[in-house]
């Protein structure tokens, strides 16, 4: 009987963990990442149910482009059901996500095995330029009550009747005439100009009344971290001509070189390294190789250039051939290349989130919040899950109608902003310190004020021998790559098994085998 109590205990204590379990992958799922508003995007709200006004989106970044009808990869078809026609029209392709992705030349495999060919994730070869213009064809053809004002906005125009509300935006148009454009809500997506952040430091916005700060109770300056990586890049853009198509198949390429999308893709080993390259197809015949990484100072000019960068790589399994006899055909065939280099600016991060009295019909959206280094792309995807992010709070809020309702003045909860930029924060606002920690790895990073080179050390430790173990193990890469795709939440990277995985794999070391 004894030993029945003991499986019957074993197997309640295995159900109840499960249990657990679950609702805290839910809870998580939920809080940290956005796949679960997915399904309320481009659902048309009934009678009653919109928040009236107008919401102003200052920049026309992929990020404004999003708040003006929110996007992301898994819901595009979704909300434009003509998308990928549209991107074969822009003279692009749709392809499969797989990076192709490579630590020090030891590759990371996308996770095929939880995929079927057909439902795998897909990406474009679209260029970012050609992404942004693509999206607002579709979202000015497809949202009437959207409306493109050529301009600049200078100002913010704090409203009369509610202290910690904006009224409306002061814009100058091309041709120097000036007008205000009222605004029940105000999104800034101007990207590294940060232009929310110099609006709000206008007198009306930072002055005080009695005992209370308008703005923060920080000073502006306080919200805003910086720190330099000191990188820099090549773009390599090779203008491919159909009659080549064939002999690149012949080049040992293990793909259809016609459908793919990105090539090769392998980041440095930072205690051997600094070295980076991504080679992937834009629009439909481009081929780039981006050569570059952190302090990185060669400048590619030639094909020559472009190998002797490739061949200087520290890698433990060598960059393959095909790439080299790829270089050589473009060489023989004389492509038609263009060569553009580019220092990367400072990574800045504007806590808003810490600033508890910024005006509560006021956002920031993508890049205006946080741009980062660009070695992972996740710029636009951040962008994404924002705007997804600002649909879902809109959508609650038009099911609770609250605010103030005269005039133009504010027509949203008090606690808007503040519920949105919390929300952001725990979604986003952790690629701050994530490349934080990866960047201090190299000692040419000049680091944020307060920090030193050995700031976020256990990570870089934790990151390399999770890296590590993902090139080993197809279950831990899906991870990796699931995560890194922004289709589960990134603490699964610490998960009980993974960190029991981690362990077991230092085994060997301990007892010098």
């Amino acid at each position: 009987m004894a030993i029945f109590a003991l499986v019957f205990i074993f197997l309640v204590l295995v159900f109840v963990c499960n249990a657990i379990s679950t609702i805290v992958r839910k809870y998580l799922r939920a809080t940290l990442t956005a796949l679960d508003d997915i399904p309320a995007l481009g659902v048309p709200r009934g009678k009653g149910l919109k928040i009236s006004g107008t919401a102003v989106v200052c920049g026309g970044s992929i990020g404004g482009l999003l708040s003006a009808r929110p996007f992301m990869t898994l819901a595009v078809r979704k909300l434009f059901p003509n998308f990928d026609h549209e991107v074969v029209k822009a003279g692009a392709r749709v392809v499969s996500a797989d990076t192709k992705f490579h630590v020090a030349g030891v590759p990371i495999e996308a996770p095929w095995h939880q995929y079927t060919a057909n439902n795998f994730p897909t990406i474009t070869t679209l260029t970012r330029a050609g992404l942004e213009t693509l999206l607002r064809r579709l979202v000015l053809a497809t949202c009437p009550n959207v409306q493109y004002v050529p301009g600049t906005v200078i100002a913010l125009v704090r409203s009369e009747s509610s202290a910690d509300a904006i009224d409306s935006v002061r814009v100058r148009s091309r041709e120097g005439e000036e007008s205000n454009i009222p605004a029940t809500l105000v999104i800034d997506c101007t990207g590294p100009a940060r232009g929310g952040f110099r609006w709000l430091q206008d007198p009306s916005f930072t002055s005080t009344t009695g005992t209370e700060q308008q703005v923060s109770p920080l000073p502006l300056d306080a919200l805003k971290h910086t720190y330099d990586p000191k990188m820099a890049y090549t773009t390599c853009a090779f203008d491919v001509p159909p009659a080549l198509m064939s002999p690149i198949k012949a080049l040992g390429f293990p793909e259809d070189f016609a459908t793919v999308g990105l090539l090769y893709v392998s980041t440095a080993d930072p205690s051997t390294d600094s070295r980076n390259v991504i080679i992937g197809m834009k629009g439909e015949s481009s081929v780039q190789f981006a050569c570059g990484g952190w302090d990185v100072r060669e400048r590619m000019t030639s094909i020559a250039d472009i190998k002797k960068f490739l061949s200087e790589m520290v890698v433990l399994r060598p960059v393959p051939d095909w790439i080299f006899r790829l270089l050589e055909l473009f060489e023989q065939e004389q492509v038609p290349s263009t060569y553009v280099y580019a220092r990367c600016t400072p990574t800045v991060y504007i806590q808003y989130h810490l600033a508890r009295n910024i005006p509560s019909n006021f956002i920031a959206i993508g890049d205006s919040v946080l741009n980062l280094n660009p070695v992972r792309g996740q710029g636009c995807t951040k962008a994404c899950v924002e705007a997804v992010t600002l649909n879902s709070l809109l959508i609650k809020c038009a099911a609770t109608p609250t605010g103030n309702t005269k005039g133009t003045g504010n027509l949203l909860p008090k606690d808007f902003s503040r519920n949105f930029f919390d929300l952001q924060a725990k979604r986003t606002g952790f690629l701050w310190d994530t490349y934080k920690s990866e960047d201090y790895a190299w000692k040419t990073t000049t680091p944020a004020k307060g920090d030193s080179l050995d700031t976020g050390a256990w990570k870089r430790a934790y990151g390399k021998a999770f890296l590590r173990l993902a090139t080993k193990d197809r279950d831990v890469s899906a991870v990796f790559w699931n995560a890194a795709n922004w289709l589960t939440p990134p603490i699964e990277l610490f998960s009980l098994i993974i960190i029991l995985k981690l362990v077991w794999m230092q085994v060997p070391g301990c007892f010098g085998l």
